[in-house]
């Protein structure tokens, strides 16, 4: 079974005529192989460039408040079945980062930016595949794709912060390249689908689309099974912290606690606009440069984007993500920011491709001048984003581009935050301060898990143990919010 306008693996330009079934089949192994070589070439270059960025602003050596929560606290927290904040509702994120700092051979303040870098560059393979297997584009336009979801900076930007965003848009075009697959275990892609909300809110429009996607091919009792099956198992992987937890109950809403707000839809579509064509800075987007690169890169996408949905039925799944992304960015509360619409860069990016394809394969215009224009057209989507990024990598690793210490934690004078901390760490250690101390006066349960985690990661026995911290936590608004069992 398949759907409309889908061109599943084995379906497409790969499968021979009858007649020739063993140069057919040696003829689509070397597709294969050739596709996998460039999907992995393409994850080498965004890994690399996402490296090179976040290198640089941790050349600063600040790490800002929400990463010392998530990447730290809310990692260590969730070994210990602690939900401990109102605000720390993306359990998979937490499990992320309490893996990746158990393989981090440096556990280091700043360990979490490498990993969100090695881990949100798997997109470039999955929208180069996604180009090539489900929207049947020619090799070129594809890695067109590959490179330029990889250099937006609406994907670039966020792609090292050590916070959850970034994370759930590979999980969620996972989700929606499963789904709409040709092999059997298709409705595994809404595994996927739960994984994305649970690493971020913001996966909900890959997991909503990708859901939709799944009842549309639903044409029998033991199809019906497997779909209702695999919704339930993308539900548990949301929902499990609840029974994980032994004092949380909140999930989903992290900062947005306050709701959907309609009334907020046209002011809220503005701003989401303003982010993608004049400046995309906003909380924990720490640059000026707009989402989609600029005004004439917008207008090319807007263009290829309509062009790709008229041409790609199967397009449209991909369009529809970004036009649930941008709805529930609409109704959202709390603190708005362009790091809850990746989603739309990602997609952005993957329908210009797909209509550089069109016009690659548009037999009214001659052949040269078909090559040219989509030569042209590639190398203007892919070089002013570029262009616009490399002097902001040089303003971060110069630091003219500051890195906020956005939490109240005082550095010491003519000190760091590393050498900060290791003070007061011996300081704990010696008596000198006490524990709760650390927690009232220099940046609360952030700065206590910090010291606990940079101490018993590296081998040191820890100055401040965990129960010290959630001890503290108890005092804390966090902890009546939650109003949980270690209240």
């Amino acid at each position: 079974m398949t759907m409309a306008g889908v061109t599943p693996i084995g379906q497409g330009r790969g499968r021979a005529m009858p007649s020739h079934a063993a140069g057919a089949g040696r003829g689509f192994a070397t597709e294969v192989r050739t596709d996998l070589l460039l999907a992995l070439g393409l994850y080498v270059v965004a890994a690399g460039w996402f490296l090179w960025l976040g290198a640089a602003a941790s050349a600063q050596g600040v790490i800002t408040g929400e990463e010392a929560s998530i990447t730290h606290r809310d990692a260590m927290s969730i070994a210990m079945a602690w939900q401990p904040s109102m605000y720390s509702t993306n359990a998979a994120s937490q499990v992320f980062y309490w893996l990746a700092g158990h393989l981090d051979p440096d556990y280091g303040l700043l360990y979490a930016r490498k990993w969100k870098a090695a881990a949100t560059a798997l997109i470039t393979p999955l929208i180069y595949l996604a180009a090539r297997r489900r929207l049947g584009c020619g090799r070129f336009p594809a890695v067109v794709a590959g490179v330029l979801v990889a250099v937006l900076p609406g994907v670039s930007v966020v792609s090292w912060v050590g916070t959850e965003d970034g994370l759930e848009v590979v999980a969620g075009a996972a989700a929606l390249y499963v789904v709409t697959s040709s092999r059997r275990w298709w409705p595994l892609g809404l595994l996927a689908g739960g994984l994305a909300i649970s690493l971020y809110t913001a996966g909900l429009s890959w997991a909503v689309v990708a859901s939709v996607a799944a009842v549309t091919r639903v044409r029998t009792a033991r199809t019906a099974l497997a779909v209702g099956l695999a919704a339930l198992g993308g539900a548990a992987v949301v929902l499990w912290p609840l029974a994980w937890w032994h004092n949380g109950g909140q999930l989903l809403t992290g900062g947005g606690g306050a709701g959907a707000d309609v009334t907020a839809v046209p002011s809220n579509l503005v701003q989401a606009a303003r982010y993608a064509v004049s400046s995309g800075s906003s909380y924990y987007y720490f640059a000026q440069m707009p989402t989609l690169g600029g005004r004439g890169v917008a207008v090319l996408m807007l263009v290829g984007a309509l062009v790709a949905v008229a041409a790609r039925p199967a397009a449209r799944w991909w369009a529809a993500v970004a036009v649930v992304a941008t709805g529930i960015y609409a109704v959202s509360t709390g603190v708005p920011g362009a790091r809850r619409l990746i989603a739309v860069a990602v997609v952005a990016a993957l329908l210009a491709a797909v209509a550089l394809d069109v016009l690659a394969r548009t037999p009214r215009v001659p052949a040269g001048a078909r090559v040219s224009a989509v030569a042209v057209l590639a190398f203007a989507l892919v070089a002013i984003p570029v262009i616009r990024t490399v002097p902001w990598h040089a303003d971060l690793a110069a630091g003219r581009q500051v890195l906020p210490v956005d939490w109240p934690f005082q550095v010491d004078a003519g000190g760091t935050q590393t050498s900060t901390l290791a003070r007061l760490d011996a300081e704990v250690g010696s008596g000198r301060l006490s524990a709760a101390q650390v927690g009232q006066f220099h940046g609360g349960t952030r700065t206590m898990a910090l010291l606990f985690m940079l101490d018993e990661r590296t081998g040191r026995p820890p100055a401040v143990l965990p129960g010290d911290i959630v001890g503290f936590y108890r005092s804390t608004r966090d902890c009546r919010d939650l109003d949980g069992a270690a209240c």
